[in-house]
């Protein structure tokens, strides 16, 4: 052990060792900048220089923690997190206790956390509010996750939040519209989730709301033509619309939509006329479909796809259909028929 810790290791990767069951005691390497630790099955504990405590005369200088596949793990070891670490990657380690808030440093250099799986986590630590250099958070399959911190996520540098199969899940962070930083949110397969109070982050470049079935605004209500900076909006499944976009306001940023399994949808309207920037037009599964706007689209659009949509395939196809007059000047056009 002693070679181990004296010795000038910078990057540590262990992978598919059934057999590792803990390390051995004392400090890492004062060099270690990354560790990652995958698919060792009977891993019960991780190493004990990892956290910094109080009673710990060695400091660990860890920017990047990878931990995935680790089903015994059960235990962070006592102290907090390094405070040089950068990176934090937790996947599919279903029995490890959730992150505490006195495991979080306070004003920590982490950009990236990155949690999958993570069965045991009810709730965000409030601590969250004090890493102040977070730029990116995401947080999948965390099925008993019920709730953000009361304070909401008052992360001055957050740009990218990506919240997906979290089925517990109620409502997104109180106060979004003060993350001036976020730039790319995306929602998916949150099926209890109601939208923020105060509405979204006002800087978004893009928005993606995926099979969100129980939002209980209509999307007229969700202020979309505020987001004066949005680029790339994309819906599927979740609220019901008959027709878009005339009962919500887009703004005329926007360079692309894609819109999948709308089971309701029956008509595109006039109003993208008003999207003067828009290049990219994707419709995917939505078999109540049959009308585009006897307008045409607009003239700026690059690319159409129509993909099982089966009332619109034949209307749209080349040269035949009703509405081929309308959509021949798109450079890229794509009718693809519903699978049978």
């Amino acid at each position: 052990m002693s070679q181990f810790t004296s010795c000038l290791l910078e990057d540590l990767e262990i992978e598919e060792c059934p057999s590792l069951t803990r390390f051995p005691s004392g400090r890492l390497p004062p060099t270690l900048k990354r560790l990652k630790l995958q698919d060792c099955a009977s891993l019960c504990s991780l190493p004990e220089g990892l956290m910094q405590a109080d009673n710990n005369k060695y400091a660990s200088y860890l920017e990047h923690l990878e931990i995935i596949g680790c089903p015994s793990l059960k235990n962070f070891p006592e102290g907090k997190l390094p405070t040089s670490l950068k990176v934090l990657r937790i996947w599919d380690c279903w029995q490890l206790k959730p992150l505490l808030d006195r495991m979080l440093p306070d004003n920590a250099s982490l950009e990236y956390v990155d949690i999958l799986k993570y069965s045991n986590l009810e709730s965000l630590p409030e601590s969250l509010q004090n890493l102040m250099c977070l730029v990116e958070l995401n947080i999948n399959g965390c099925k008993d996750l019920e709730c953000f911190p009361e304070i909401g996520l008052p992360l001055p540098n957050l740009r990218t939040l990506n919240i997906c199969s979290c089925d517990k899940l109620k409502s997104l962070p109180d106060q979004m519209l003060y993350l001036a930083s976020l730039q790319y949110l995306t929602i998916c397969d949150c099926p209890r989730l109601s939208f923020p109070r105060g509405g979204l982050p006002p800087n978004l470049l893009s928005l993606e709301i995926w099979y969100c079935k129980e939002l209980k605004d209509p999307v007229s209500k969700w202020n979309l033509h505020t987001l004066t900076s949005l680029r790339e909006f994309s819906i599927a499944g979740g609220p019901d619309m008959v027709s878009f976009p005339h009962e919500c306001l887009l703004p005329p940023t926007l360079v692309s939509i894609y819109m999948a399994s709308l089971n309701n949808l029956k008509s595109l309207t006039v109003s993208l006329q008003n999207l003067l920037s828009l290049e990219e037009l994707e419709v995917v599964e939505c078999p109540k479909l049959r009308n585009l706007p006897r307008e045409g689209l607009p003239a700026t659009l690059g690319r159409l796809c129509i993909r099982n949509c089966s009332l619109l395939e034949n209307r749209c196809s080349r040269d035949k259909g009703e509405y081929w007059p309308l959509i021949a000047h798109i450079p890229c056009i794509e009718i693809v028929a519903t699978d049978i």
